[in-house]
Parts: C-alpha cells; structure tokens; sequence
C-alpha cells in the first residue's frame, strides 16, 4: 500500500499518510494543516518471496 512519511516543518510533527499516484500535491499536516511538510525515507516492507537473490545471498552481496 501507498503509505508514505512526512514531517511538517512548522510544528515538526511526523505523521503518515495513504497517497495514491497523482495525488501527492496538497499534503497538509494534519495537526497545524500547514502545506509545508516534506516526505521523508523510510524503510520498505517486503511480504513473501519479493526480494531479489542479490539480498538474500549473503555471498554475492550487491551488484
């Protein structure tokens, strides 16, 4: 699921948000509703056999 992770930049709060594609403009925080957040990096979750061979063989490493 589209899930992504802002931090607002007026009150620095941190909160999620389901975004789908196209629909990404306009976030607001939803404690201040300043449009000024920023999207932050955040870790991926991955279910059943989706990761590729190069990280899970530890041997081969990246490439």
């Amino acid at each position: 699921m589209p899930i992504f992770e802002y931090t607002c930049k007026h009150c620095k709060k941190d909160f999620e948000k389901l975004v789908f594609a196209g629909e990404d403009k306009n976030i607001s925080c939803p404690e201040c509703k300043s449009l000024e957040v920023v999207k932050k990096m955040s870790a991926t979750s991955f279910m059943g056999n989706s990761i590729g061979k190069c990280a899970t063989s530890p041997s081969k490493g990246f490439s």
